[in-house]
């Protein structure tokens, strides 16, 4: 129950960003915006460190550990976030997320089977056949 009441979390987190974001890049541009928003992470990290740091257990980590990560952020801060950005400058929350999250969901499933070998239960691929009808209604009735 607890990593559902995390995702649940992170899910209104998230939704909430992506509204404070489109406000925010109504006077900016994507790229630009991603200096501001890694600089506030940056701050945030360092503040949260005096109270936090004890939390932090820096004895697991690998190179191999090191690099995922990094790749990760990578991927998923900058070239994801970057496009996810051009995507909401361009249009509204309420298309842009469900799209973004939808491909996200489906993608995950399908790399998790064919890269970490995860077993996949028919409700699962169900449940990506239904995303992947989402995006393609989402996209089918668009307000023009």
């Amino acid at each position: 129950m607890i990593p559902f009441l995390y995702a649940i979390a992170a899910g209104l987190v998230m939704a909430c960003a992506a509204v404070v974001e489109k406000l925010g890049l109504q006077q900016t541009q994507p790229y630009a915006a991603l200096f501001i928003r890694s600089g506030a992470v940056v701050c945030a990290l360092g503040i949260s460190a005096v109270p936090f740091g004890r939390y932090a257990d820096w004895s697991g980590f690998s190179a191999k550990a090191v690099l995922f990560l990094a790749l990760g952020g990578l991927l998923a801060g900058l070239i994801a976030h970057f496009l996810y950005w051009q995507s909401l400058k361009a249009t509204s929350p309420d298309y842009a997320v469900p799209i973004m999250l939808g491909t996200t969901q489906a993608v995950v499933v399908l790399l998790s089977v064919g890269l970490l070998r995860a077993r996949v239960s028919s409700g699962q691929l169900l449940g990506v056949m239904l995303v992947i009808l989402g995006i393609a209604l989402i996209q089918l009735m668009k307000p023009r």
